[in-house]
């Protein structure tokens, strides 16, 4: 038997288990072969196999914890506005001292868009919408990694870009911030390392439209970052858009901004994708 013809048997199972308003949802599809190689996958209702617009949902925590679980607050807003795209919210590999985040992290969203370019019929294009450590593998996948250009939009949810940027090199405070990504080397032992992990290093003309979202009084996120890449990203006519809210990083944000921000997502989706 086909892949395939066993994912639409697997969907077709799930289908009668799960259901959510507008979309189907199937639990903790293996897109890989290790446990944290999993995503939960929303199908539009109307029809499971023909889609052509794949929202992925990638969540933060510092590249060592979190999980799909902590991205659910996205989904309900995404279902609504968007009830014929697909949204895919995924686990992926958490990094450790011992076993960093890069490159397996990327890796893992090479493999996960992989996996869902084969699920359906037609062809489909991307939104990877991130929240920290996530936002941070979204743009970096993005950047660096998406050839073939199937991400058509990034959102970044407090998401760092430049790893080598003083705010965070030139401040004891932050030693040991990226050790679960890069290893346990400060960036003075191994500035190339950092390098190579910061997204904005490699936006060019063909980088995906991205729009973000910082707080003015992130203790993770300094206040450098988002006008770094928005700079990077006008250099090169990227299309993009980027909101500081009163607050810290993400969750003590106001409901007015909170709800500002899920608009300004399914205008920029509409606009741009």
């Amino acid at each position: 038997m086909s892949k395939f013809l066993k994912m639409q048997l697997y969907f077709l199972f799930c289908m009668l288990l799960h259901v959510r308003g507008q979309h189907i949802l199937i639990p903790d599809v293996p897109y890989g072969t290790h446990p944290e190689q999993i995503m939960d996958i929303y199908l539009p209702s109307g029809n499971t196999t023909r889609v052509s617009k794949v929202v992925v949902l990638i969540h933060g925590g510092a590249w060592f914890s979190g999980q799909k679980e902590d991205m659910l607050e996205f989904v309900p807003f995404l279902e609504r506005d968007f009830p014929e795209y697909c949204i895919a919210n995924m686990n992926y590999r958490l990094g450790t001292h011992e076993d960093p985040g890069f490159p397996k992290q990327v890796d893992d969203l090479d493999l996960a868009l992989t996996y869902l370019r084969g699920t359906f019929t037609d062809d489909v294009t991307f939104a990877l919408f991130g929240t920290s450590a996530g936002a941070h593998l979204s743009m970096l996948y993005s950047f660096s990694r998406d050839i073939t250009n199937d991400v058509k939009v990034i959102v970044s949810h407090v998401g760092p870009v430049d790893l080598t940027d003083p705010s965070y090199v030139a401040n004891p405070l932050y030693n040991g911030l990226f050790y679960n990504l890069v290893g346990p080397c400060l960036y003075a032992e191994c500035p190339e390392l950092y390098n190579v992990t910061s997204p904005i290093i490699y936006v060019d003309e063909n980088s995906p439209k991205t729009i973000g979202f910082y707080g003015n009084l992130d203790l993770q996120v300094p206040s450098t970052q988002m006008p770094m890449l928005r700079e990077k990203l006008d250099l090169f006519g990227i299309p993009n858009k980027f909101t500081l809210y009163q607050g810290g990083h993400g969750w003590n944000w106001s409901d007015e901004d909170k709800e500002d921000l899920r608009v300004q997502i399914t205008q920029f989706f509409n606009q741009h994708w």
